[in-house]
């Protein structure tokens, strides 16, 4: 096989449906999809012109590759259930191995696209970078070609490379997101608008192409201005939580002021 011409999904939630239409985008023959909820397999399938398939036994077993977008929970119990196949199996787990797969499947390997998703928001896969990995070299040069197909960025990464760059994600993205909400809310409770901080929430992501996070930190931490550090804590007396991450953070900004 000189590349993967047809797929089927396996999942229907935000990885599933993004990889999905940046495929067919790219020409690639799905050829159906599967979920749990066949509800929510038949919406996607209507996105992407194909069908649904309403038991696990009606996936067929000719396409050229299967894609399980699904929960590191659900990747278990749909691997067992899976009929055994020839062609390539592959998830896109950022903290699942290829142990997971059982010895009845023999082309294995894992597709993870390293980006947050929202079904509703468009994403330019051509600037995602998708870490691929297997121990068969001919798997990882299929690999390869399918996700040039739809990005600009492929590299191979191990399990624990993965892992590694995943829990790396949930600082930068998921936790980062989080300290954006009490921003919003320590302004929602004094009638101001969110929109005030966009402007400089961009320009710190965008110093980050020539800075690194450590070069780019600014703030009164950072400038030991303690009478502001002092004030802001007093103020975040009636909130406890925020009061806290404010103070282990602003520590950890002063030690590494200190390197």
């Amino acid at each position: 096989m000189k590349s993967i011409q047809s797929l089927v999904i396996i999942g229907s939630g935000n990885v599933a449906t993004h990889l999905a239409l940046a495929f067919k985008e790219a020409g690639i023959n799905i050829y159906g999809v599967y979920s749990k909820t066949f509800e929510h397999a038949k919406n996607l399938a209507k996105k992407l012109d194909t069908i649904a398939y309403l038991t696990i036994d009606d996936i067929p077993t000719n396409a050229d590759a299967y894609l399980l977008a699904v929960s590191d929970s659900a990747l278990l119990d749909i691997l067992k259930q899976l009929p055994p196949v020839d062609s390539l199996l592959m998830h896109t787990s950022g903290t699942v191995g290829l142990d997971v797969f059982p010895n009845k499947f023999k082309k294995t390997a894992v597709f993870y696209p390293l980006q947050t998703f929202t079904k509703e928001k468009k994403v330019d896969f051509s600037t995602v970078p998708i870490l691929i990995e297997s121990k068969d070299e001919e798997v990882l040069k299929l690999l390869q070609i399918l996700g040039n197909k739809i990005s600009k960025e492929v590299k191979h990464a191990n399990s624990e490379q993965r892992k590694q760059l995943h829990l790396a994600a949930v600082f930068a993205c998921n936790f980062t997101n989080y300290l954006f909400q009490i921003s919003y809310d320590l302004l929602d409770k004094n009638g101001l608008d969110f929109a005030l901080l966009k402007p400089l929430i961009k320009e710190t992501i965008e110093k980050l192409d020539f800075l690194s996070p450590a070069e780019a930190q600014t703030g009164p931490t950072i400038r030991r201005d303690f009478e502001t550090l002092n004030e802001h804590l007093e103020i975040l007396k009636d909130y406890p939580d925020y009061h806290y991450i404010y103070h282990i953070i602003s520590d950890q900004i002063l030690k590494l002021n200190s390197k």
